[in-house]
């Protein structure tokens, strides 16, 4: 990347002389170690929401309130509430408060609606429900599907809230009635084994699936964050993922670790994320699918460099931005790989960073690619991701409520990860593409990610998505879904020109449309199913129709 400056420097000597303080594993329970920061650092801000500082003191404070008024409702050790709230302080308070009485957090996708919004609160065997009011259309129109509802707290960040008019069995309340409750410490009994949160996942291939985490793993995954990425007390970290998304936690849990601080934004803004680091002198930042793409592709300002980030942990960063991003934005890019089944499984290491890999296995799992039959393939063939924990409580214990998807998740003991990808002899591991994803053509295997990585490296291009459709000769022809930049006008043919000198003939588009946006989750993954269900749509450019003939 060139000559590092002072910051990267001042950061490794710290962490070379700095120690985490480790938890015994019975303390490794999330209320528990927020009312040890407490004591300890009581003025230390550990939170910072706009303008609002919150220290570990007011953390705890605020939490012990929250969690007597749940313990007022009802809300017993083990019970589930919905948390359907945009990043704000009342998702950390809820979630903190919920986990101090043993009852379990289940964050929801704030984009939901309708019977996939009501599949998740009720599969989750929700009692009680924690929502800003600005979902309050989404949630009345589902009020009869939610049987097991006994009570809602509304949350007013969007100009005061109202309670439901049309749930008339749910008691509903104000998260400030929440707010007036004692401050004492409930007094719960909760053990480091217990279900802290049931996070859905993203839902990219079909019906969302309720990961269990518990106590413990929530701690193993803040410790790892802490060792891979060396934050120490002097950090600040920053983040605009969502706070039902996991990754999110991999800033929030951190700073609560190592007394650090955690700047907290509504939302990722590429033109605001900069501004907003100088402002705080935040030292790290977490991205993750596009983000890289999304930053690289603003118009470039001499201040780029001029910045406090050292450090920008994250997944699928474009190799071929690799380093004109870490030298453009003065900062490092360290790629990690996992789910919310088995997070940060691999870690590119530190003092040993490969571009284009996600690393090697170094936080307790143990990782190998395996062919259809679970067999491990040799290095460098495309193999499945599979994983396993090497010591107790790491990872999680399956899927709420569906002992099948279980089984199949565990089947022969290992976590099937659905990934394909390859390792090199040193051990590093490269990703190929999601198992279901991956395109075959006339014989031939075709990552989408490596063909998606060449389209939106054309100038023009804000970003693609390309799956497999059927072929009239058999297994799949390339279909190539594409937003362009703001004022650009590119042709389907340019880009097979662009992608010819870039890619194998047979991976290169037969199909291309030009879409304004593509179907994403709120944590800004495409939903390639859709893409793929859909086939060849109207829109659709035939190269082979328009008589393109690609060079062997």
């Amino acid at each position: 990347m060139g000559q590092w400056d002072d910051k990267f420097e001042r950061a490794e000597r710290k962490w070379a002389s700095w120690t985490m303080r480790e938890y015994a594993q019975h303390d490794r329970v999330l209320g528990r170690i927020i009312e040890d920061k407490a004591r300890e650092h009581p003025y230390r801000e550990v939170f910072q929401f706009r303008d609002e500082a919150i220290t570990f003191e007011q953390l705890n404070q605020t939490v012990n309130r929250v969690a007597n008024g749940f313990l007022g409702l009802g809300i017993e050790p083990g019970g589930k509430v919905a948390l359907m709230l945009p990043n704000c302080p009342a998702f950390l308070f809820a979630w903190f408060a919920l986990n101090r009485i043993g009852a379990v957090c289940v964050p929801v996708n704030v984009a939901l609606k309708g019977e996939g919004l009501a599949y998740q609160i009720d599969q989750a065997d929700c009692v009680a429900l924690v929502a800003d009011d600005a979902y309050l259309d989404a949630l009345d129109a589902i009020a009869e599907r939610l049987p097991k509802l006994r009570h809602t707290v509304m949350v007013g960040t969007h100009g005061g809230a109202v309670r439901l008019t049309r749930w008339p069995r749910v008691e509903s309340l104000y998260f400030d009635e929440l707010l007036a409750r004692p401050e004492r410490a409930p007094g719960v009994a909760v053990d480091f084994r217990a279900l802290a949160t049931i996070s859905y996942t993203s839902g990219t291939t079909g019906l969302s699936k309720g990961v269990m985490i518990s106590h413990h793993y929530w701690y193993e995954i803040w410790s790892q964050a802490v060792r891979y990425a060396r934050y120490t007390e002097d950090d600040v970290l920053y983040t605009g993922l969502p706070f039902f998304h996991t990754s999110a936690h991999g800033t929030t849990g951190p700073a609560i670790l190592t007394g650090a601080k955690a700047v907290l934004v509504e939302r990722f803004s590429a033109s605001r994320m900069l501004d907003d680091c100088r402002r705080w002198n935040c030292t790290s930042a977490k991205y993750i699918g596009g983000m890289v793409s999304i930053l690289m592709k603003q118009e470039p300002s001499p201040e780029d460099r001029d910045n406090p980030l050292r450090l920008m942990v994250g997944a699928a960063a474009p190799k071929h931005l690799w380093h004109a991003f870490e030298a453009r934005f003065n900062t490092r890019l360290l790629e990690l790989y996992g789910m919310t089944e088995c997070s940060g499984c691999l870690v590119n290491p530190m003092e040993d960073r490969r571009p284009g890999s996600c690393g090697k296995a170094l936080n307790g799992y143990d990782v190998r690619l395996v062919d259809e039959n679970d067999n491990e393939v040799p290095r460098g063939k495309v193999g499945e991701f599979v994983v396993r924990p090497e010591r107790p409580h790491l990872g999680t214990t399956g899927y709420y409520r569906q002992p099948e998807a279980t089984l199949e998740l565990f089947r022969n003991l290992w976590i099937h990860t659905g990934d394909l990808a390859t390792q090199d002899e040193d051990g590093y591991f490269y990703y190929v593409d999601r198992k279901k994803q991956a395109l075959r053509r006339r014989g031939e295997n075709i990552s989408s990610f490596e063909v998606e990585a060449v389209i939106s490296a054309h100038p023009g291009v804000a970003e693609s998505c390309v799956v497999g459709v059927p072929s009239e000769l058999g297994e799949d022809d390339v279909k190539a879904v594409i937003v362009l930049k703001p004022g650009q006008r590119v042709s389907e043919a340019e880009l097979i020109g662009w992608c010819e000198p870039r890619l194998s003939y047979f991976a290169i588009p037969r199909y291309i449309a030009f879409r304004a946006h593509l179907p994403k989750t709120p944590s800004q993954r495409v939903e390639k199913y859709r893409l793929r269900d859909e086939g060849v749509t109207a829109d659709c450019w035939d190269r082979e129709q328009a008589g393109i003939v690609l060079a062997r």
